[in-house]
């Protein structure tokens, strides 16, 4: 029995282990990889700071950033003449490093859509420990400007995930652009 117990506590490791030592949260996006559109991710957290790919820090104070901004299928590539393997996705993360007690919100934009068809793109809030993937949504996106809102999770004081919802939101406008 201990010998299974000691299993379970090294496999949950293993998933701790392979994300950030400092961070509580993340806001994963992901779509095609063969996609030439570029989504962007944009979240505001409890504490009033939005992070974009024009914001990546959130200002002074901010406790959560974005770690990568991908751009569709145009920056998917190798160096010409080398033979490599590039990831059949793109990828946008927000890494939360602290929490405050209140509503954060989750929305992704069409920077720019070039693709005819329209690109179906998944997102997920991840609790970092122990590993679990809280909430996964898919939207859909056909035009230029587009902005759907994921989710919203409201947190606690003590940074523990008390409500989620899909109550629609504006950040993009909000910053003016």
């Amino acid at each position: 029995m201990l010998v299974a117990i000691l299993f379970l506590l090294k496999t949950e490791e293993q998933k701790t282990k392979s994300r950030p030592p400092n961070v509580l949260y993340e806001v994963v996006l992901t779509w095609n990889g063969e996609s030439n559109d570029d989504l962007d991710l944009y979240v505001r957290a409890a504490s009033g700071h939005v992070v974009s790919f024009n914001n990546r820090e959130g200002g002074q104070g901010s406790l959560i950033s974005l770690d990568h901004d991908a751009l569709g299928k145009s920056r998917n590539n190798t160096l010409s003449n080398e033979q490599g393997v590039v990831v059949n996705f793109n990828e946008e993360i927000v890494s939360f490093r602290g929490v405050s007690k209140g509503e954060n919100v989750v929305t992704v934009h069409v920077y720019n859509k070039r693709d005819e068809k329209p690109t179906k793109a998944k997102i997920k809030l991840i609790k970092i420990k122990p590993f679990k993937e809280v909430i996964i949504k898919e939207r859909e996106f056909t035009a230029t400007g587009e902005e759907k809102t994921a989710f919203r999770f409201t947190t606690d004081q003590n940074g523990e995930i008390i409500d989620i919802n899909e109550l629609p939101a504006n950040l993009v406008n909000q910053l003016g652009e």
